[in-house]
């Protein structure tokens, strides 16, 4: 009875997590593209590596197109980085310019470990991971990802109460179960602080 009651409490604090954070800082939702002209510092840096080397492979591979990849590729390593999610980007707060945000209290990362070892167990679950994938993939087209994100709220969640109900078969998950919820109360409290 207490072991369901502490989990119960535990999955009820990773679902509140990242919204009670969409409530503490709202969010302007930008539909800006990374399709927008180059700024003066990304021509200086562009025309700063072409003029390193002039040989022709060089110029045929830096060309206009690479200002637009170089904006996707920093939104997509940013969405695939797990600091992002659980520990608010620190220590390396602003790499890109994005607005960061409370998601997840950092606890939750045992439980996507967990996660990532019922769905290697499980081939039927390796859709989420597709699907968590995808959205990334969409998501890294916009050039403020802040707010648009919480698109993969629902999947991740999902892959946190997963593992969290197999961190709960152990012998011992309740003790951890209630050692988390300690933690991950003092985590979101400091969400107002």
């Amino acid at each position: 009875m207490w072991n369901k009651v502490l989990w119960l409490i535990l999955v009820t604090g990773i679902i509140i997590s990242w919204p009670l954070s969409l409530i503490n800082k709202p969010v302007h939702f930008d539909k800006a593209t990374i399709f927008y002209p180059a700024t003066e510092e990304e021509t200086w840096n562009f025309e700063k590596k072409l003029a390193l080397d002039t040989s022709k492979i060089k110029k045929f591979y830096y060309n206009k197109s690479t200002i637009i990849k170089d904006r996707y590729l920093k939104n997509f390593l940013v969405m695939m980085d797990l600091n992002n999610y659980f520990f608010g980007m620190h220590p390396r707060e602003d790499v890109s310019g994005v607005a960061y945000r409370f998601k997840y209290p950092f606890e939750a990362i045992l439980f996507f470990i967990m996660a990532i070892k019922a769905t290697c167990k499980n081939k039927k679950y390796r859709k989420i991971w597709l699907i968590i994938l995808i959205e990334i993939i969409i998501l890294s087209f916009l050039k403020q990802i802040d707010g648009w994100d919480v698109i993969l709220y629902f999947s991740i969640t999902y892959l946190l109460v997963m593992g969290s109900k197999e961190l709960n078969k152990y012998k011992f998950g309740w003790l951890v179960n209630l050692g988390l919820i300690g933690l991950m109360t003092i985590e979101i409290w400091r969400v107002f602080l």
